[in-house]
């Protein structure tokens, strides 16, 4: 899991901070020594890790970072980039911020229609608590004042670095219940379901040459068992009409990878 802890790391920056933030260092890359530069892009990765810690404790999280392996799969599976830092929300007593771990975005030109992917992460130990809790939360922040909530965080603090002005008022019109574009969202909840899975220790006792085969065919076989699960849970929540991108992510075990990446950003107990 030590691999993955690092991955996480490496991208807790762009997850944290505004792309605002980052390109104001990227700008110094130029002008500035090597050595000077590097030490800005180190300042920016601890300030990243400090405000990561500083909003969880906020909220009573834990830093388990379910939400930045989400944020990675949302990027990187369904193409869809972060619109808003909720980090640096999550730190301002002003503004309490609840609802989705992640807002992410991405636009179909095909049909013209923007999708608005609102994120879910849930690390438990079994994987029919992290359903079941997933579930409710989903349900909960699906609710019109919740999801109107949302919306306006969207509209008040959405990172528009890299968009054009056209670009710009074009997402905001899809945003605009008045506006006809308004019609042309579609609204996606993206989860990640993190569960301790024993087909690693499994996989790793018949050898390397066989292990990617074993742990292939025991993850398919407990997923299996684990969709009707699934699908009790959407059902009692009222989501069964409701477009979910779910990822079940299984690890060696839960707490581990917890205590591992709160170790690697600096988190003291």
């Amino acid at each position: 899991m030590n691999e993955l802890v690092e991955l996480a790391w490496l991208h807790l920056t762009p997850f944290a901070l505004t792309r605002k933030e980052i390109d104001a260092v990227r700008s110094l890359q130029s002008t500035l020594p090597f050595d000077d530069f590097h030490v800005k892009v180190t300042q920016l990765n601890d300030a990243a890790a400090k405000l990561f810690i500083k909003a969880h404790k906020a909220t009573n999280r834990n830093g388990e970072a379910g939400e930045l392996l989400l944020y990675l799969l949302t990027e990187w599976i369904l193409g869809a980039p972060q619109v808003i830092a909720k980090m640096t929300l999550k730190t301002n007593p002003q503004m309490p911020v609840h609802g989705a771990d992640g807002i992410h975005v991405r636009y179909c030109p095909e049909t013209a229609r923007l999708f608005l992917y609102w994120g879910e992460s849930k690390m438990y130990g079994d994987v029919g608590a992290a359903i079941t809790a997933a579930a409710t939360s989903i349900a909960k922040s699906l609710k019109p004042d919740e999801l109107g909530h949302e919306l306006q965080l969207v509209q008040r603090n959405i990172d528009f670095t890299g968009l054009s002005s056209d670009g710009k008022e074009a997402l905001l019109r899809y945003l605009d219940p008045h506006e006809e574009e308004y019609n042309e969202r579609e609204d996606v909840i993206t989860c990640l379901i993190g569960f301790d899975f024993d087909g690693f220790q499994k996989a790793s006792a018949v050898g390397d040459k066989g292990a990617e085969g074993v742990f292939s065919a025991l993850a398919k076989e407990h997923l299996e068992a684990v969709a009707p699960k699934v699908a009790t849970a959407l059902k009692a929540a009222g989501l069964e009409s409701q477009e979910v991108e779910l990822f079940f992510f299984p690890l060696p075990a839960v707490q581990e990878f917890r205590d591992l990446f709160q170790a690697r950003i600096g988190w003291l107990p």
